[in-house]
Order: structure tokens, then C-alpha cells, then sequence
């Protein structure tokens, strides 16, 4: 009985073994992944902080111009998210907090028609499952695509703004804060907001006109942002799939040192059992 016990735990302990290298290699390859996409967020923000500088000054120089991804629209009756999450799992709640954001949106918005620009798989298959209406799907995003598919994006929202597909768009992503730390947002995108500038002295002469510069400006802006956001979403996914293997190695690690410990009694319990035995069937024999 001790024996069938024993060969139990060495079974499980064996299991334990596979699951902590399993845990243990991903812990490392997302390390890798993760420094690589913290480096990229670092060496863009400047960029994307720039460009949001230079379209507060402009805006805050023609508010007496009209442009319709500046005004609005009177009536919004549709609403476009474009929602990023990953295409793998393991990485602890991080897909369920972007989803949740998504899901406030649409609770929040229950007379208007909701549509969804999918980023990443979770995303795509969550609207699936629910019968949402997808638009367009972008899925295995690899950082050498990354720049053109945000641009495909950004062109995609621009084309169903002005053609009345989406009356606003909202963008729902994760901002990378650190190794254990993240801030899922949700943030309307379109119409543009003109940030409160304080107005400069300076006049702004713009050549050829206002409606040129604001047309090649604003998809432009689009661009970087989905593009930051991309690169922003995924260092989170990475910095929450290393956090999660690690919590998984070292309790594997725990679990592994316990069923070691639990052994290792029963083997002792045998071997007394045994010798107890031993002893008594020579004293019967005396």
C-alpha cells in the first residue's frame, strides 16, 4: 500500500518536473520578447509625445477651421472600436482587463450600433463567439509589420468615418508602465480632441492651405498613435505572460519540493514498516 503510495507521488512529482521546464522555457522566451518591446515603446514615445505637441499647437491656431475628423458629427448612431489584445493566452488576466474595457464601452453605449476592429486573436475570437460585428481583423502582428499594419488601421478608420460607417471611434489598448505594471485604457480616437493650448503670439501661415496640412497631418497622427499603441499592448502582453511562467516555475518549484518531502516520508514509513517486520517475524521465531 506505502509502495502504490510512493510510486504516486513519483509520478507526480515527474509531472510536476515537465510542467516546471514547460514554464521555466517560456518564462525565458518571454524575457527576451519583453526587452525587445520595452525598447521599442522607449525609443517611439518621444516620436509619438512630438507629434501629439505639434497637432495640440496647430489646433490651438485654427479653431475657427473646420475639418470633420476635428468636428464630429451631430448624430452618432455607430461606434468603431478598435480593440488590442494578444494572440496567445498564459499571460495571466491580461486579454480578460482589455476585453472588460470593450465591454464597458458597449454597455455604456446600448442604443448605438457597435463594431469592432479586432487586434489579436483573443479579441477576433471573443466577437466571434459573441456575434459582434467585426469589421476587420489583424492577427500575428511580428514588430518588422507592425509600422505598416497600423497604418492600414489608421486608414481603415479614416475610410469609415468619412463614408458614415462609424459615427465615432473609440481605441482600447494597454499602456506599458513597467515589469508588473499596466494601465488598460480606453480612449476616443476619432473625432480628434483639440487639446486646451494656450494660444502663441505667433500666426500660423500654412502653405499650401489649412485643409491640406490637416488632411495629411491627421492620418498621419492616426498612424503613430495606433502604431504606439500596438507596440505599447504588446510589451504589456509580454511583461504579464514573463510575470505569469515565473509565478508558474516557482510554484512548480514549491509543489516540487513538497511531493520531494512527502516522498521521501512515506519511503521511511516503508522501510520502518519493513523493518518492523523483520524484527517481529524473528522474535516470533524465537
Amino acid at each position: 500500500m506505502a509502495g502504490g503510495k510512493s510510486r504516486e507521488i513519483k509520478n507526480r512529482i515527474k509531472g510536476v518536473k515537465s510542467t516546471h521546464q514547460i514554464t521555466k522555457a517560456m518564462d525565458i522566451v518571454s524575457s527576451t520578447k519583453y526587452k525587445k518591446f520595452v525598447g521599442l515603446v522607449q525609443k517611439t514615445r518621444p516620436y509619438a509625445e512630438m507629434l501629439n505637441g505639434i497637432l495640440d499647437n496647430i489646433s490651438a491656431g485654427i479653431r475657427g477651421e473646420k475639418h470633420p475628423l476635428f468636428d464630429g458629427k451631430q448624430n452618432v448612431k455607430r461606434i468603431g472600436l478598435v480593440v488590442m489584445a494578444s494572440d496567445r493566452g498564459l499571460c495571466g488576466s491580461f486579454n480578460n482587463n482589455i476585453l472588460k474595457e470593450m465591454e464597458k464601452i458597449i454597455r455604456e453605449n446600448p442604443d448605438k450600433e457597435v463594431s469592432i476592429i479586432a487586434i489579436g486573436k483573443k479579441v477576433r475570437d471573443y466577437c466571434k463567439k459573441r456575434d459582434y460585428d467585426i469589421k476587420s481583423e489583424y492577427i500575428q502582428l511580428i514588430p518588422e509589420i507592425m509600422f505598416e499594419k497600423a497604418k492600414e488601421i489608421g486608414e481603415d478608420v479614416v475610410e469609415f468615418y468619412m463614408n458614415d460607417i462609424f459615427d465615432e471611434v473609440y481605441l482600447v489598448y494597454s499602456k506599458y508602465l513597467s515589469a508588473v505594471s499596466s494601465e488598460f485604457i480606453s480612449k476616443k480616437i476619432v473625432p480628434i480632441q483639440r487639446e486646451e493650448v494656450k494660444a502663441k503670439e505667433d500666426t500660423y501661415i500654412f502653405e499650401p492651405s489649412v485643409e491640406d496640412i490637416l488632411t495629411g497631418l491627421l492620418p498621419k497622427y492616426l498612424n503613430i498613435k495606433l502604431y504606439q499603441s500596438i507596440l505599447e499592448t504588446t510589451a504589456s502582453e509580454h511583461a504579464a505572460r514573463k510575470q505569469a511562467m515565473k509565478n508558474a516555475t516557482d510554484n512548480a518549484e514549491e509543489m516540487m519540493a513538497d511531493l520531494t518531502l512527502q516522498y521521501n516520508r512515506e519511503r521511511q514509513a516503508a522501510i520502518t514498516q519493513e523493518i518492523s517486520e523483520i524484527v517481529g517475524g524473528a522474535a516470533a521465531l524465537k
